[in-house]
């Protein structure tokens, strides 16, 4: 089963898993500085922040990346057709991304004092606002370089992004004493920056053809349409536990549940890691009416991703009490129990979340939307249930319960497409 031969595959998930391994190590250690300097209620307030721009960049991007991805890697022999996807795919990402800047800017006020009553996320939010249609362009290309393979530039994008914005932000917050702003400042200025510069990696990929163009760019932002509501939604089925916190509590409480989701984001390290290769490989093989390798390389995958999810939880729980002591400080505790809560659903989810791209990868990107809002539905009311009776420890049960029926809903649907495609018939 744990066969190790260094091929393709493999380099590329190495390349994977050290892009996203840096990206959660610069995540870990920009909360620990911002925790042990601003305190419970400075990093509730970033990760409130933190939050609303995530998912401000899943509609800024538009689901672009994806379809990059798919369609790229499925007509990895087409130069013509890969060149019109990557430059029609740069132009969407750029009129999106300015959209949802605009948009953001307009909505900070509303969204700041009506949903959280926090007049000082105001400014906080204008200032990230400027990013979208930098971040837009900048997932645009990592997807490119995804569908490509180029394992290598994908995590140097990867790296240079979440490494520069950690530095930026500590020596903001720690020598320039500019608190909670300077940590969003290093948020933002870093993505301008490392957005304009990702283009260098596919300039060769650029075309003018309008005709080309025009016609390709449907079909990504049709393709699109789906991903970003799917992934928006997906989006908010993991994080709509933060932002009810926020809402029905304060940004102290948001402070002690944000560390417990640390270490849950350190626990999809291995799947996300993962999903970045398995994701176009399952496309090449749509693409080649390759159905049979298709069924084989999920279940190697999910079984191995089990196995060492299970490890890593194990760790958690037996370490995690004396983890947030000593990465955070005493008073930081009250993560611990929403941690184990939380843990359940992650053991379960994790291995599923490798394969996520099964049903956009086979053509059932609609089926994946569908799934998701009916899970998200799910887990926004049993928070607005359990949050005000229960407070961060509801928020975990809410989101364990509904990250185990996510992925039970992906398995049944995943099974129900694979035996009807045509290797079986």
């Amino acid at each position: 089963m744990f066969n190790l031969k260094f091929s393709k595959t493999m380099k590329d998930v190495q390349w994977s898993f050290i892009s996203l391994a840096t990206a959660s190590f610069a995540h870990l250690l920009l909360r620990i500085v911002l925790g042990k300097e601003l305190g419970p209620s400075g990093l509730g307030l970033y990760t409130l922040v933190f939050t609303i721009y995530m998912f401000g960049m899943q509609y800024a991007a538009f689901g672009i990346s994806t379809a990059l991805i798919k369609y790229v890697a499925e007509y990895n022999d087409d130069l013509p057709q890969i060149t019109g996807f990557v430059s029609s795919g740069i132009v969407g990402s750029i009129v999106t991304g300015s959209f949802m800047s605009v948009l953001m800017y307009l909505l900070s006020g509303f969204i700041s004092i009506q949903l959280f009553h926090n007049p000082e996320m105001v400014d906080l939010l204008k200032i990230t606002a400027l990013c979208f249609p930098f971040i837009a362009m900048q997932k645009a290309v990592i997807g490119t370089l995804n569908g490509l393979r180029k394992m290598k530039r994908y995590a140097v994008v990867n790296i240079a992004q979440h490494g520069s914005v950690m530095i930026v932000s500590i020596v903001l917050v720690m020598l320039l004493n500019m608190g909670v702003k300077g940590a969003v400042i290093g948020l933002v200025a870093p993505t301008i920056v490392v957005g304009l510069l990702s283009l260098i990696f596919i300039r060769e990929y650029f075309a003018s053809e309008q005709a080309i163009l025009r016609t390709v760019l449907n079909k990504v932002l049709w393709f699109g349409l789906y991903i970003v509501l799917a992934d928006s939604i997906a989006m908010l089925n993991v994080q709509i536990d933060s932002l009810m916190v926020g809402h029905f509590m304060n940004e102290t409480e948001v402070g002690y549940y944000a560390v417990a989701v640390l270490f849950i984001e350190g626990l999809r390290l291995i799947p996300d890691s993962v999903q970045k290769v398995i994701t176009p490989a399952i496309a090449n093989f749509h693409g080649k009416n390759d159905y049979l390798n298709i069924s084989k390389l999920i279940k190697i995958t999910v079984l191995r991703v089990f196995v060492i999810t299970l490890f890593a939880s194990l760790s958690i729980l037996l370490l995690g009490q004396f983890l947030i002591e000593v990465l955070f400080r005493e008073d930081f505790l009250s993560a611990y129990e929403p941690l184990l809560i939380l843990l359940v659903g992650s053991l379960i989810y994790g291995p599923i979340s490798s394969i996520n791209g099964t049903l956009p990868g086979i053509g059932k990107v609609n089926v994946m939307f569908k799934i998701s809002l009916i899970c998200a539905l799910m887990n926004v009311v049993l928070n607005i249930i359990l949050i005000p009776k229960y407070g961060i420890t509801g928020a975990a049960i809410a989101t364990s319960t509904s990250l185990i029926f996510t992925a039970l809903v992906r398995v049944y649907f995943i099974k129900l497409y694979i035996p009807k495609l045509p290797y079986i018939a």
